[in-house]
């Protein structure tokens, strides 16, 4: 499991020596059709001219002197995922099988424990934002609503209403919630791409519709993922090692169809 935006990072400080010269952009890529667009830019497919490489670039606003600019606009550089989002994926497929279900869960997993344990909380997991490679690997992205773990301080509601954790409504005043609001938002998301469908919004505590069609496994670890009082719901660390996640397999990838099928069809 990647986390997109942060692939490509180094390891280690690098030490620039001299003043910093920027350029167009536009003298290395060309931007070709807008594949994608959020609250704060838009995506668009680009090519490397030099490479002939395809690549993601997220354009948008900004004039805070702490970004790298050209004419008053971000352009952050990224891995593009010809699989498309898990959003696009079951909806042209159909909802996913069980096996593929645990791989999505395993991986977005990962990438969230790595997060949390430098003390960040995503909030903002949803299908549309577990983007796949057309060989079916997973890459959690969009991280414009990541914010620090802060417990007692105020914090407005941020993040798409379907997903958001409970408390992170009923607790907004006082700031009194951490990162297992995002252990929540990973549980609805894996109910929608079981179903095709968000869970009843009449549903006091989401869960699968078909008992029969799933595994006690799955239902268990939906259990532990959306517990309503936060302080008994599972952290990332102990669902990492739930049953439901045992058997797993990564290669290859149990999603490398469902990529396949996106980059045929030319969505991106």
């Amino acid at each position: 499991m990647l986390i997109s935006t942060f692939s490509n990072m180094p390891k280690q400080p690098v030490t620039v020596r001299g003043p910093l010269k920027f350029k167009d952009p536009c003298e290395d890529y060309k931007i070709l059709k807008c594949i994608g667009q959020g609250a704060f830019g838009k995506v668009h497919k680009a090519r490397n001219l030099k490479t002939g490489h395809l690549v993601a670039i997220k354009i948008q606003d900004c004039t805070k002197r702490k970004f790298i600019l050209w004419k008053k606009k971000v352009y952050i550089c990224m891995e593009l995922c010809k699989g498309g989002d898990l959003d696009n994926i079951y909806m042209c497929t159909g909802s996913l099988k069980e096996s593929q279900v645990a791989f999505v869960a395993k991986e977005v997993l990962a990438a969230l424990l790595y997060l949390h344990q430098k003390g960040y909380v995503h909030r903002d997991i949803k299908p549309n934002n577990i983007l796949l490679t057309d060989t079916g690997e997973v890459r959690l992205v969009d991280f414009g609503l990541m914010s620090r773990i802060q417990k007692g301080k105020p914090t407005p509601i941020v993040g798409t209403p379907a997903y958001l954790a409970p408390e992170f409504v009923l607790e907004y005043l006082s700031g009194d919630y951490d990162e297992r609001c995002d252990v929540w938002s990973l549980g609805i998301t894996l109910l929608e791409l079981a179903e095709g469908r968000l869970p009843l919004q009449k549903m006091r505590v989401p869960r699968l519709r078909e008992r029969c069609k799933w595994s006690p496994a799955f239902h268990s670890f939906l259990k532990d993922a959306l517990t309503l009082n936060p302080a008994m719901r599972r952290s990332v660390e102990v669902l990492l090692q739930h049953e439901f996640l045992r058997n797993v397999e990564h290669e290859p990838s149990p999603l490398k169809s469902c990529g396949h099928v996106i980059c045929k069809m030319g969505i991106l």
